[in-house]
């Protein structure tokens, strides 16, 4: 490296990787008013080749909190009432899922099917417009200096080679990305022995009208396809397949994956691709000042379509915590670990949900296949074992692990807060995410107008309490109440929406408020 190198000012946070996991993260840290910068090898083409066309209604609660949540509905499909069709010619329901059951605890509830592409276009444009993030494309990280204040980048871009100096670095750039290289932790786990297709294709006759998502279950695996939106369709072939066999896909392999799962006609192929599935995880998301987040971190078999949503996740926790170190007022070292505690503990959980969907369906024979997609019906007749699984399938169930901000002595620590329709004191409806700040807020529950006079509202670091009961909002669901085990009481909430508490007691609240939010004592 020449000594005339250049170094530019410090910044706050450099993100290295602009995939939907950077991306969301430069949107996080920007509606918490922290300043990035953005770093992507490649030259801002936004790829129409995702693999993971699905947003769950946890993430859509994410992105609501960051004012993108319309854009994506937009962008694609909702689908509350999810069945799962024989590709057949009876085409028969073969798996139902009515997520309309979490109504009382979430706007959205179901899988929205986006577009190719969407993700990032809509991520990226946000990210622009927040007037926080500098948005270096063609950009490639050489060089990664840690220091216990800090951290030093060398890049190669348009502007040459030169140096920038950070307080904090993610690695967002993928499961071979640079960051976790430098860094020398290990990828463990393994890859299955499958070899899926996944294929975008044009559908121009009456077949774009047929009833989806579409399965067929081969002898090999198996053959799905989705409608993306009108005369696009997302065909993936998930089955062992020939190992050594090229990567390529042929016009020729497209249509006759095609003609099995939608009929005969032709299609247009917009892009193949022939890929491996992992199971992968690093054995720390953080070194010093140095986090790793989504693909860098952990990466998923596509069964479930969570890997993606993880990302997202990982950046929503850490954003905020971020914000929090870089203010002044947070221990740095207990929000840091806080973050590795808890997104490696759900990163393991969305790992065994996706390991067990893919070895039920796709490394079991075809009878079996048949008998758990003949069982699942019967399951589903089960209230409250239905209601686990969807609240499952949109990653609404997940629970942040321990963690050095969590007390697991205080009640619901680390869940997720329910968001049910309230009724506002004018007679309106509202949503009770649409109440909470992008800070941390107090949920007071009450059915007396007096309770609460004896906290001293001005002692606490927060940016709004919201009350439920006289004097403000009431829930009609009865949901708050559930969680706090009383009719009385405090949910203290995260800016990532997860509980750190519910208790039923005022004592000690500045105190706890403090410690479940990193500041310093």
């Amino acid at each position: 490296m020449n000594s005339d190198t250049r170094e530019e000012a410090r910044s706050p946070v450099v993100i290295i990787g602009a995939g939907p996991s950077g991306l969301a993260l430069a949107l996080g840290l920007a509606r918490q008013g922290v300043r990035s910068v953005l770093v992507e090898q490649g030259h801002g083409g936004m790829g129409d080749r995702s693999k993971a066309p699905a947003i769950h209604a946890r993430t859509l609660e994410i992105l609501r909190g960051w004012g993108v949540e319309r854009a994506m509905l937009d962008g694609g499909q909702l689908v509350t009432d999810l069945r799962v069709r024989s590709a057949d010619t009876a085409g028969r329901t073969l798996v139902a899922a009515d997520f309309s059951e979490l109504d009382d605890e979430a706007e959205h509830p179901g899988v929205l099917f986006v577009d190719p592409g969407v993700i990032e276009r809509v991520l990226l444009r946000a990210v622009s417009e927040s007037g926080q993030c500098d948005v270096r494309f063609g950009t490639e990280l050489v060089g990664l200096d840690t220091r216990d204040d800090g951290v030093t980048l060398t890049v190669d871009g348009p502007r040459g080679t030169y140096r920038i100096s950070a307080e904090f670095v993610v690695g967002c750039d993928g499961a071979s990305g640079f960051v976790r290289g430098a860094l020398r932790l290990p990828f463990e786990g393994a890859a299955y022995p499958i070899r899926p297709v996944l294929a975008d294709v044009r559908v121009g006759d009456d077949r774009d009208a047929l009833p989806w998502p579409r399965l067929r279950n081969e002898r090999g695996g198996l053959l799905l396809a989705i409608r993306l939106r009108p005369g696009l369709w997302r065909l993936a072939r998930l089955n062992g397949g020939d190992l050594g066999r090229a990567e390529e896909v042929s016009d020729e392999e497209v249509a006759a994956m095609a003609e099995a799962v939608l009929g005969p006609g032709e299609v247009g192929t917009v892009w193949a691709s022939r890929y491996r599935i992992h199971r992968r995880w690093s054995p720390h998301f953080r070194v010093g000042r140095v986090l790793l987040a989504g693909d860098a971190a952990h990466v998923h078999p596509p069964m479930g379509g969570q890997g993606m949503n993880a990302g997202i996740h990982d950046a929503a926790n850490l954003a905020w915590k971020l914000a929090q170190a870089l203010s002044g007022r947070g221990e740095v070292e207990r929000l840091l670990e806080s973050y590795d505690e808890e997104r490696r503990g759900i990163a393991s959980s969305v790992s065994w949900w996706a390991n067990l969907n893919t070895r039920l369906f796709l490394q079991m024979p075809p009878a079996v296949r048949g008998g758990i997609l003949r069982l699942a019906p019967l399951l589903a007749g089960i209230p409250p074992l239905r209601r686990s699984m969807l609240r499952r399938m949109t990653m609404l169930n997940l629970t942040c692990p321990l963690s050095p901000l969590l007390d697991y002595e205080e009640r619901a620590a680390g869940k997720r807060l329910p968001n049910p329709l309230l009724r506002s004191p004018g007679g309106g409806r509202i949503r009770l995410y649409d109440l909470l700040p992008s800070g941390p807020a107090l949920v007071e529950v009450a059915i007396d107008r007096a309770f609460g006079a004896d906290v001293d509202r001005e002692a606490l670091p927060l940016s709004r309490v919201v009350r439920i009961g006289p004097g403000g909002h009431d829930d009609p669901t009865d949901a708050l109440r559930r969680l706090l085990g009383a009719q009385e009481g405090w949910i203290l909430v995260r800016p990532d929406g997860h509980v750190a508490w519910a208790r039923q007691r005022p004592e000690g609240m500045a105190d706890a408020v403090r410690r479940a939010l990193g500041e310093k004592g």
